[in-house]
């Protein structure tokens, strides 16, 4: 859009300079090249993250799920939508929300559109969407899953984990 835009202001631009000449602009032999470039484009939004709610509770467990919004613009493609642990590479709190040196016993689960619930504490980041095209402000909305077993209920306070969103596009 930004291409055609400026392609249209230089053909108003030649056409203005050529009639201050006097004369009306002749036709070029064989016709003008044009063209543009089009510049590579990444863009990620991220939205305010909505708290934890327990969605079900039983059977010894309870569910606890949250969400993100986010928004993808990107150029290139095949592009796509990964989560990861952003605190802990390798040690047995990868995947898991904290408070203080404790851990829930259970690592966080993610997912985005349909996709299914992927664990955090896996060695390799989650890709949770996948799009085939270029995109323009393309939502989707992260789900983020807690499970909390009744024999590991967690001690009150507020519980953490630094997550990074990240949007990996293929060039040409």
């Amino acid at each position: 859009m930004i291409a055609a835009a400026r392609l249209v202001a230089l053909a108003l631009l030649v056409t203005a300079l050529a009639m201050l000449g006097g004369a009306p602009a002749a036709p070029a032999e064989g016709g003008t090249p044009v063209g543009g470039t089009v510049e590579s484009t990444l863009a990620l939004s991220l939205g305010e993250p909505r708290p934890f709610t327990r969605v079900s509770s039983g059977h010894g467990r309870s569910v606890y799920d949250a969400t993100v919004s986010v928004q993808v613009t990107a150029t290139d493609a095949p592009v796509r939508l990964s989560l990861a642990d952003g605190e802990a590479i390798s040690d047995p709190r990868r995947g898991h929300l904290a408070r203080g040196r404790s851990s829930l016993a259970i690592a966080l689960q993610a997912a985005a559109g349909r996709g299914g619930f992927h664990s955090l504490d896996a060695s390799v980041d989650s890709v949770l969407e996948q799009w085939g095209e270029p995109l323009s402000l393309e939502e989707a909305t992260i789900r983020l899953r807690q499970t909390v077993h009744g024999t590991h209920q967690p001690a009150i306070g507020s519980y953490h984990k630094l997550l990074l969103v990240t949007v990996t596009a293929a060039g040409p």
